[in-house]
């Protein structure tokens, strides 16, 4: 029998369409494994762009700044639908949250290597990603899932798992949007967040399309001459203080490597140079 999770959990299926098939699926499929979901609507910003509340900001000079281009209002609204539901477990007094985008299933020890992972109290665990990258691991869990530490971002917020400081270190510091929202955590050491993920991979991407808009408008801002002279010291400045970060914090991160076979099932895995090699069938 599979383990259930015990502890002040939290679970959330974030969706645009609450009332659709996959939802409900997902929902009754964490059921069986003792996770009591509940579906939170997603901000929509596919017409338009989404209102602003409490302290949150969109930051466009940091955007263009950084990226060369605004948020597509999309992003914008796919953004703030994972801060917001943070922000709502945090606020209700959550000890731990568990979030799943709805276009994800999930694999039958997904329930038993949660409450694993809450045993361990660890900020933020990726319980799926999308990109292969170097990892240490740093130990094996009840079931033979592996516990890693990755040494740079795994790409995708399909699903994941927060304890109650890592909301509080997320809150604190994605309020200021400039990125899409997987960036804000694939750049964990921008506000010391100890980043984790299991391997292999507990969720699994469904193949669809997304309805996240990556292409702003061809009316969106541009970047001016002060932006644009500003891109490449903000660039520097930015690597200079991840590497900085991984170099004071190497015991956590080395030694590492690459892993030896396919960590998921999500058929847009993917990964650069060595890591491809690791996705060939």
């Amino acid at each position: 029998m599979t383990a259930t999770p015990s502890g002040n959990l939290v679970c959330y299926i974030i969706s645009l369409s609450p009332q659709a098939e996959n939802p409900a699926k997902l929902q009754a499929s964490l059921a069986t494994q003792g996770i009591l979901a509940q579906v939170f609507s997603a901000v929509d910003g596919r017409q338009k762009r989404p209102k602003l509340q409490g302290r949150e900001v969109y930051n466009i000079d940091q955007a263009l700044t950084r990226h060369g281009q605004e948020l597509t209002n999309s992003e914008i609204g796919c953004y703030l639908s994972h801060y917001r539901v943070i922000q709502h477990a945090y606020e209700k007094g959550a000890s731990f949250v568990c979030v799943l985008e709805d276009d994800v299933a999930i694999e039958a020890n997904f329930g038993g290597v949660v409450n694993d992972l809450m045993a361990q109290d660890l900020e933020l665990v990726r319980l799926m990603a999308l990109k292969l990258r170097r990892r240490k691991v740093v130990k094996t869990l009840t079931d033979g899932t592996l516990l890693t530490r990755p040494e740079r971002g795994v790409l995708g917020t399909q699903a994941y798992l927060f304890n109650r400081r890592g909301m509080k270190k997320f809150l604190d510091h994605a309020w200021n949007m400039y990125e899409q929202i997987d960036h804000v955590l694939d750049h964990f050491f921008l506000f010391d967040l100890a980043q984790y993920a299991v391997e292999p991979h507990i969720a699994l991407e469904l193949p669809s399309s997304s309805s996240v808009a990556k292409k702003p408008k061809a009316s969106s801002r541009q970047p001016n001459l002060w932006q644009k002279i500003r891109h490449h010291p903000a660039k520097l400045g930015f690597s200079l203080r991840r590497h900085a970060y991984l170099r004071n914090n190497k015991t956590d991160f080395y030694p590492n490597e690459l892993p030896t076979k396919r960590p998921g099932k999500s058929e847009r895995l993917r990964g650069k140079g060595k890591a491809a090699d690791v996705l060939k069938p």
